[in-house]
């Protein structure tokens, strides 16, 4: 609005609009919307071109800038238990706003009957054990224990 020079409770002059550009790639096309605004036109340049997510990469690598990491919500519900592990031991401020949020939803999501959790585990995002496999002394056949490849030799 503010760009159109439009103040608010002020109708949009038909024949307006802005773009708005989400850096959406290729292999997330299924989160692409339309704007819930008329005068807002939602654009996916990323997805224009044909960029995945490894595309993208390398022309960051092409053009001298450094690999982001990945982009996610504080909050999302699913992120992985690798993923919290790194946020608490590497982005604390991130942690203690995605625990505090966890604690804020457990019982106030109205139209949900029961608790509600950020993790699968649904305890307290404070109280999951974020360690890895290896860690609890369990046996792993996904990491490295077996090279992580199926010879079928399990009897499985």
């Amino acid at each position: 609005r503010e760009m159109l020079g439009v103040k608010p409770g002020e109708r949009v002059p038909k024949g307006m609009f802005v773009e708005q550009w989400f850096g959406i790639s290729l292999d997330e096309a299924h989160r692409m919307k339309d704007s819930r605004d008329k005068w807002v036109v939602n654009r996916y340049p990323l997805i224009e071109k044909g960029m995945d997510r490894y595309s993208c990469l390398l022309w960051l690598e092409r053009h001298g800038y450094p690999r982001p990491p990945k982009s996610a919500c504080i909050g999302c519900p699913y992120h992985s238990i690798q993923h919290w592990r790194e946020m608490r031991d590497n982005r604390p401020d991130e942690w203690t706003e995605a625990v505090e949020w966890d604690a804020a939803i457990r019982h106030g999501m109205k139209g949900v009957v029961g608790e509600c959790y950020l993790n699968r585990a649904l305890v307290p995002l404070d109280q999951v054990d974020l360690r890895t496999l290896r860690e609890k002394s369990q046996l792993t056949f996904f990491e490295d224990d077996f090279g992580n490849e199926c010879e079928g030799m399990c009897g499985v």
